[in-house]
């Protein structure tokens, strides 16, 4: 079942408390070793960092999870990108956001771009732009069996 699809809609706002460990978790888990997402010392010293930082795969994670779980089962995505600007660290409050920017229905896919922004209070950590193909019914094919031809995401 598709959600209530109109542009300019917002999607309901997620609210995630960063830990230390949520951290650490995020770059083991994506064997990302780099010191800066597991060292304070070294992410203070020589990173010049507040604290280590979340990492870009996590954040995709995230924003990935944010969109899908509002879209349901039966989407998927078919385009990422995303942007950090600043450093997302333990203690602080994560606040992922979502805007519905598009609106395209091709052929049984709908088509819904949405612009994502993790905020941390006011500050806009990291701005997203997520594309994400729906059935256009329930009684639809899966958008998992579109032919390679027909997916443009």
């Amino acid at each position: 079942m598709n959600p209530e699809l109109s542009l300019q809609a917002r999607l309901p706002p997620r609210r995630i408390e960063i830990t230390t460990k949520s951290v650490i978790m995020g770059a083991v888990a994506s064997r990302d070793w780099q010191p800066l997402h597991h060292d304070v010392v070294w992410a203070r010293s020589q990173g010049n960092l507040p604290d280590i930082i979340l990492n870009n795969y996590t954040q995709a994670g995230l924003i990935s999870c944010y969109v899908t779980d509002w879209s349901g089962p039966a989407a998927r995505i078919g385009r990422l990108r995303f942007s950090m600007r600043s450093p997302i660290c333990p203690g602080d409050v994560l606040v992922i956001s979502g805007v519905i920017q598009e609106i395209e229905q091709q052929a049984e896919l709908i088509w819904v771009v949405i612009a994502v922004a993790l905020a941390v209070g006011e500050r806009v950590a990291t701005t997203s732009t997520v594309r994400v193909a729906l059935p256009v019914t329930e009684d639809a094919p899966s958008v998992w069996q579109c032919p390679t031809m027909a997916w443009r995401p």
